[in-house]
């Protein structure tokens, strides 16, 4: 019985998601290079940009086979290309808003609009994958 509980412990630990922090502080090691702490956040949009790709991807053949299985009724994967060109949509512009309300220096405006990037995009990506 011990084993049963400390074996299904050890799933639901396993399972829990790991949180990055964001990414300004993912980049903080640049704090006194701007440059530097730009393109560490530019690095990280394109990684988080092809990790949504790839679960976009997997989405689109789950809605594909949906639309199969359906007959194309419910026209799956064209809900889903359109949610995605939206959702594209939403990030840049919500993103766009918090960067308008710095009242800071442009590269500080242009390091916030990319952490609001790169952190959307990460939880578009898992949203993705949940779904």
């Amino acid at each position: 019985m011990l084993s049963v509980v400390l074996s299904s412990t050890l799933m639901l630990a396993v399972q829990e998601p790991i949180t990055l922090p964001r990414p300004a502080v993912e980049c903080a090691q640049h704090l006194t290079n701007a440059r530097a702490r730009h393109n560490c956040l530019e690095d990280l949009l394109g990684q988080a940009e092809t990790q949504m790709d790839a679960a976009a991807a997997g989405a689109s053949e789950e809605a594909e086979l949906a639309d199969l299985d359906s007959g194309g009724m419910f026209g799956a994967a064209a809900a889903l290309e359109a949610a995605q060109a939206a959702w594209m949509a939403y990030r840049d512009a919500e993103c766009a808003r918090r960067g308008a309300l710095m009242i800071l220096s442009e590269d500080s405006r242009r390091d916030v609009l990319l952490d609001c990037q790169i952190s959307l995009t990460r939880a578009r990506t898992t949203e993705l994958e949940e779904a």
